[in-house]
């Protein structure tokens, strides 16, 4: 191969490098909002059954453990732990969302079922507010992303040529 097929080869192969960085980027977003919005559905069944049914939580634990894919974020969280207090937060969350995630299970089950509610309550609202954000991140990102890395991989290429 000539000099020059190999730069040309180097210039496509950036481009293609950049487009799969802002893919990757808006798939991590996706991941987010996913799992912000599974946390939410978690805690409003959560609260459902503590506040009506007034259910164990070490039975309604394994109960959800086992309906939860081992695929999703919150599977692997509660396939790892063995109690909602133990539960570590998903790797997708940001610092913030991972340290109210923390607190908001730690807390599960050491009061009354409507000082629980009251909490859960609490935390819907801020997970709410958390989701706002990752919806608003992800359409603002909608494709520039992809655009943006395929851009900066061109003109990486560019350069090489």
């Amino acid at each position: 191969m000539s000099a020059a097929a190999l730069r040309w080869a180097a210039a496509a192969l950036l481009a293609v490098c950049g487009f799969c960085a802002g893919d990757a980027r808006r798939q991590k977003l996706a991941r987010r909002r996913r799992t912000l919005e599974q946390t939410i559905a978690l805690l409003t069944r959560l609260r459902q059954e503590i506040a009506y049914r007034r259910t164990d939580l070490g039975q309604l634990y394994r109960t959800l453990a086992a309906e939860y894919s081992p695929g999703d974020s919150l599977g692997r969280a509660m396939k790892k732990a063995e109690c909602f207090a133990g539960m570590q937060p998903p790797a997708d969350l940001s610092l913030e969302e991972a340290a109210c995630f923390a607190v908001c299970f730690g807390q599960l089950g050491r009061t009354d079922a409507g000082r629980a509610c009251a909490q859960l309550d609490y935390y819907l609202r801020r997970f709410g507010v958390f989701l706002e954000k990752a919806r608003e991140e992800e359409r603002l990102s909608a494709s520039m992303d992809r655009r943006l890395g395929l851009a900066a991989g061109a003109i990486l290429g560019l350069l090489v040529l």
